[in-house]
């Protein structure tokens, strides 16, 4: 893709994810990669998205562009993204990954539903605070880390309610 039609897109993109675009084409020349429209298409989808996603649940977003956006597509995109740290990769327990765009959000944790999968995020400092004492306390400084916490929710509307 050349200079001008990756400007042309950028300038069609909401200001709140240009930012991120544009981060995403830095990475991509300084790593030597093309700049292609597929990959701008998909990287703006995933900056417009303000929840956690799956691979397949992106691939649902282009069913109607399937002739130009592979499964396979998705998937070197996403590890490019989550190799440029744009994106973070979870694993919830399932036999799937989960994907965040970060760029801009702040530090969180997850509470998972293991019957609904339901993904609640949240921020709690007396937890951060009791990490970086037991950080401390054994001689380390936290550089980062994810807390995942697994259950069951209380909504009586959970689907899988058992």
């Amino acid at each position: 893709m050349n200079k001008d039609r990756e400007t042309e897109i950028l300038k069609t993109v909401d200001d709140s994810i240009r930012m991120e675009m544009k981060t995403f084409s830095d990475y991509l020349q300084k790593k030597g990669l093309k700049i292609t429209n597929q990959r701008m298409l998909v990287a703006e989808r995933i900056f417009s998205l303000h929840n956690h996603f799956t691979a397949e649940s992106l691939l649902e977003e282009f069913k109607d562009q399937r002739d130009k956006i592979s499964k396979a597509t998705i998937y070197r995109i996403l590890s490019i993204m989550v190799e440029a740290k744009l994106l973070q990769e979870h694993n919830f327990g399932q036999d799937y990954k989960y994907y965040e765009h970060i760029i801009g959000h702040t530090h969180h944790d997850h509470i998972i539903c293991g019957d609904c999968g339901r993904i609640v995020e949240f921020i709690d400092e007396r937890i951060e605070q009791l990490q970086e004492q037991a950080a401390a306390n054994n001689g380390f400084k936290i550089t980062g880390h994810s807390l995942n916490i697994y259950g069951s929710c209380l909504d009586p509307n959970c689907p899988n309610k058992k």
